[in-house]
Protein backbone atom coordinates (compact mmCIF):
# COMPACT_ATOMS: atom_id res chain seq x y z
CA UNK A 1 0.00 0.00 0.00
CA UNK A 2 1.29 3.65 -0.92
CA UNK A 3 -0.51 6.72 -0.13
CA UNK A 4 -0.82 9.36 -3.25
CA UNK A 5 1.75 11.49 -3.55
CA UNK A 6 1.25 15.44 -2.86
CA UNK A 7 3.19 17.72 -5.43
CA UNK A 8 2.22 21.03 -4.16
CA UNK A 9 3.07 19.82 -0.60
CA UNK A 10 6.24 18.70 -1.88
CA UNK A 11 7.47 22.14 -3.43
CA UNK A 12 6.21 23.63 -0.01
CA UNK A 13 8.45 21.34 2.09
CA UNK A 14 11.27 21.60 -0.11
CA UNK A 15 11.27 25.40 -0.22
CA UNK A 16 10.77 25.47 3.54
CA UNK A 17 13.60 23.09 4.25
CA UNK A 18 15.90 24.84 1.43
CA UNK A 19 15.14 28.71 3.13
CA UNK A 20 16.19 26.93 6.27
CA UNK A 21 19.00 26.22 5.28
CA UNK A 22 20.30 29.27 3.29
CA UNK A 23 18.68 29.06 0.07
CA UNK A 24 20.75 25.58 -1.40
CA UNK A 25 21.33 22.12 -0.64
CA UNK A 26 23.04 19.28 -1.56
CA UNK A 27 20.35 17.20 -3.30
CA UNK A 28 20.83 14.23 -1.05
CA UNK A 29 20.24 15.50 2.28
CA UNK A 30 16.82 17.53 0.55
CA UNK A 31 16.15 13.77 -0.61
CA UNK A 32 16.89 12.67 3.06
CA UNK A 33 14.88 15.53 4.93
CA UNK A 34 11.89 14.74 2.71
CA UNK A 35 12.00 10.97 3.64
CA UNK A 36 12.42 11.64 7.28
CA UNK A 37 9.89 14.04 7.62
CA UNK A 38 7.12 11.45 5.96
CA UNK A 39 8.53 8.90 8.36
CA UNK A 40 8.09 11.22 11.41
CA UNK A 41 4.71 11.51 10.27
CA UNK A 42 4.20 8.27 9.74
CA UNK A 43 4.95 7.21 13.14
CA UNK A 44 3.07 10.37 15.00
CA UNK A 45 0.08 10.55 12.81
CA UNK A 46 -0.24 7.48 10.68
CA UNK A 47 -0.14 9.11 7.21
CA UNK A 48 3.00 10.81 5.58
CA UNK A 49 3.19 14.57 4.54
CA UNK A 50 4.22 13.83 0.63
CA UNK A 51 3.50 10.41 0.23
CA UNK A 52 4.35 8.77 -2.95
CA UNK A 53 6.52 5.33 -3.41
CA UNK A 54 9.45 5.03 -1.19
CA UNK A 55 12.54 3.21 -2.27
CA UNK A 56 15.65 1.70 -0.66
CA UNK A 57 18.81 2.52 -2.79
CA UNK A 58 22.31 2.73 -1.93
CA UNK A 59 22.57 5.72 -0.04
CA UNK A 60 19.17 5.06 1.94
CA UNK A 61 16.01 5.47 1.57
CA UNK A 62 14.36 7.75 -0.71
CA UNK A 63 10.40 8.75 -1.67
CA UNK A 64 10.82 8.47 -5.67
CA UNK A 65 8.83 11.33 -7.12
CA UNK A 66 10.86 13.96 -4.75
CA UNK A 67 14.15 12.54 -6.03
CA UNK A 68 12.12 12.85 -9.70
CA UNK A 69 11.16 16.14 -8.99
CA UNK A 70 15.12 17.11 -8.20
CA UNK A 71 16.20 15.09 -11.45
CA UNK A 72 13.67 16.61 -13.91
CA UNK A 73 12.22 19.72 -12.77
CA UNK A 74 8.33 17.51 -12.92
CA UNK A 75 6.74 14.41 -12.77
CA UNK A 76 5.10 12.08 -15.89
CA UNK A 77 1.52 12.97 -15.54
CA UNK A 78 1.26 15.10 -13.04
CA UNK A 79 0.86 18.52 -12.70
CA UNK A 80 3.35 20.30 -10.14
CA UNK A 81 4.38 23.65 -9.47
CA UNK A 82 8.23 22.63 -8.24
CA UNK A 83 10.13 24.47 -11.49
CA UNK A 84 7.89 27.74 -10.44
CA UNK A 85 9.58 27.39 -6.73
CA UNK A 86 12.81 25.05 -7.01
CA UNK A 87 16.10 25.56 -9.48
CA UNK A 88 17.27 22.88 -11.54
CA UNK A 89 20.13 20.94 -9.62
CA UNK A 90 23.33 22.02 -10.07
CA UNK A 91 26.73 20.15 -8.93
CA UNK A 92 24.84 18.31 -6.33
CA UNK A 93 22.45 20.92 -5.14
CA UNK A 94 18.64 22.56 -5.29
CA UNK A 95 18.29 26.47 -4.64
CA UNK A 96 15.27 28.08 -3.99
CA UNK A 97 14.17 30.51 -6.79
CA UNK A 98 11.17 32.17 -4.63
CA UNK A 99 9.00 31.31 -1.44
CA UNK A 100 6.27 28.84 -2.17
CA UNK A 101 4.78 29.72 0.99
CA UNK A 102 2.94 26.81 3.59
CA UNK A 103 -0.30 27.43 2.75
CA UNK A 104 -1.12 23.68 1.67
CA UNK A 105 0.73 22.27 5.14
CA UNK A 106 -1.14 21.77 8.20
CA UNK A 107 -0.07 23.41 11.19
CA UNK A 108 0.88 19.58 12.49
CA UNK A 109 2.81 19.11 9.20
CA UNK A 110 5.04 22.47 9.54
CA UNK A 111 5.36 21.41 13.05
CA UNK A 112 6.62 17.95 12.15
CA UNK A 113 9.03 19.48 9.30
CA UNK A 114 10.28 22.01 12.10
CA UNK A 115 10.97 19.01 14.49
CA UNK A 116 12.73 16.81 11.53
CA UNK A 117 14.90 20.46 10.89
CA UNK A 118 15.94 20.72 14.23
CA UNK A 119 17.01 17.13 14.75
CA UNK A 120 18.66 16.35 11.18
CA UNK A 121 19.11 19.49 9.41
CA UNK A 122 22.79 20.35 11.31
CA UNK A 123 23.77 16.85 9.20
CA UNK A 124 25.67 16.94 6.31
CA UNK A 125 24.44 14.50 3.35
CA UNK A 126 26.72 11.74 4.15
CA UNK A 127 25.85 11.75 8.08
CA UNK A 128 22.02 11.99 6.92
CA UNK A 129 22.83 8.42 5.37
CA UNK A 130 24.11 7.01 7.91
CA UNK A 131 21.93 7.71 10.59
CA UNK A 132 19.44 6.31 7.76
CA UNK A 133 21.59 2.58 7.07
CA UNK A 134 21.74 2.79 11.51
CA UNK A 135 17.98 3.98 12.25
CA UNK A 136 15.57 2.86 9.47
CA UNK A 137 15.53 -1.04 9.71
CA UNK A 138 12.75 -0.93 6.18
CA UNK A 139 15.76 0.11 4.17
CA UNK A 140 17.62 -2.48 2.61
CA UNK A 141 21.35 -2.33 1.91
CA UNK A 142 22.08 -2.30 -1.72
CA UNK A 143 25.24 -2.13 -4.02
CA UNK A 144 22.89 -0.76 -7.07
CA UNK A 145 19.54 -0.36 -8.01
CA UNK A 146 16.31 0.42 -5.60
CA UNK A 147 13.88 -1.96 -4.00
CA UNK A 148 10.80 -0.88 -2.74
CA UNK A 149 9.77 -0.14 0.70
CA UNK A 150 6.16 -1.09 1.29
CA UNK A 151 4.37 1.79 3.67
CA UNK A 152 3.61 -1.00 5.96
CA UNK A 153 7.33 -1.94 6.72
CA UNK A 154 8.12 1.72 7.81
CA UNK A 155 4.90 2.01 9.93
CA UNK A 156 6.12 -1.16 11.78
CA UNK A 157 9.67 -0.05 11.69
CA UNK A 158 8.13 3.31 13.79
CA UNK A 159 6.89 1.28 16.62
CA UNK A 160 3.09 0.56 15.30
CA UNK A 161 1.60 -2.87 15.99
CA UNK A 162 -0.31 -4.78 13.13
CA UNK A 163 -3.75 -4.23 14.47
CA UNK A 164 -2.61 -0.16 14.08
CA UNK A 165 -0.94 -0.89 10.75
CA UNK A 166 -4.38 -2.42 9.53
CA UNK A 167 -6.53 0.50 10.38
CA UNK A 168 -4.13 2.77 8.50
CA UNK A 169 -4.56 0.94 5.68
CA UNK A 170 -8.13 0.52 5.51
CA UNK A 171 -8.23 3.89 6.55
CA UNK A 172 -6.08 4.41 3.60
CA UNK A 173 -8.21 2.05 1.21
CA UNK A 174 -11.49 3.75 2.57
CA UNK A 175 -10.23 7.21 0.90
CA UNK A 176 -9.25 6.21 -1.96
CA UNK A 177 -12.42 4.68 -2.76
CA UNK A 178 -14.49 7.95 -1.95
CA UNK A 179 -12.09 9.93 -3.97
CA UNK A 180 -12.65 7.67 -6.97
CA UNK A 181 -16.29 8.13 -6.30
CA UNK A 182 -16.12 11.86 -6.11
CA UNK A 183 -13.63 12.21 -9.34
Amino acid sequence: MNFSFDASKASQVAGWFLQQQGGRMNIMKLIKLAYLLDRLSLERRGLPVLGGDYFSMKNGPVISEVLDLINAGRLDGMETDWEKFIADRQNHEVEIRQPPGTGQLSEAEQMLMAETQARFGQMDAFQLVKWCHDNCPEWHPLSRGRREIQVEDILSAVGKTPGQIQRIVQREAEFRQLAELLN
